[in-house]
């Protein structure tokens, strides 16, 4: 069992390469979020806020070379369009890359760990705009 998660992990890990946002390291500082709510909120961020500000990081961090919404080309032809992510993997198990960093070897593109508010906003904008697989 630990021999595939640790498989599973490798592959969704190298498959994520085209996931990994292609700012300038400039970029690098992601967009400030509404603060979690604490444990004693009497309700969670509200859905489209999250998206909202998941749309937001999408647009400050990913933009430069991938395609995030539901229509065009990736500034990079090797970014897989976001819209296309679901194709290849559950856009929930995206949580755990993200939140440990997304590490590549290109140089252009820079190494990401986003905290779990971040990763909560970045998944929730990423469920929005997948499209059914064509073929």
């Amino acid at each position: 069992m630990m021999k595939t998660f640790g498989r599973m992990s490798a592959v969704l890990g190298l498959g994520l390469l085209p996931l990994a946002a292609c700012g300038t390291q400039e970029d690098m500082a992601a967009p400030e979020l509404a603060a979690p709510p604490t444990e004693d909120a009497a309700s969670p961020i509200p859905a489209s806020e999250l998206v909202g500000q998941g749309e937001a990081m999408a647009e400050t961090l990913c933009a430069g070379c991938h395609a995030i919404g539901l229509t065009g080309e990736s500034p990079e032809p090797e970014a897989m369009p976001f819209r296309q992510i679901s194709w290849h993997y559950p856009v929930e198990a995206l949580a755990e890359p993200l939140a440990e960093g997304i590490m590549v070897a290109h140089p252009k593109m820079p190494q990401w760990e986003f905290e779990p508010e971040q990763i909560d906003a970045l998944l929730a904008y990423l469920e929005t705009v997948q499209v059914p697989e064509e073929g």
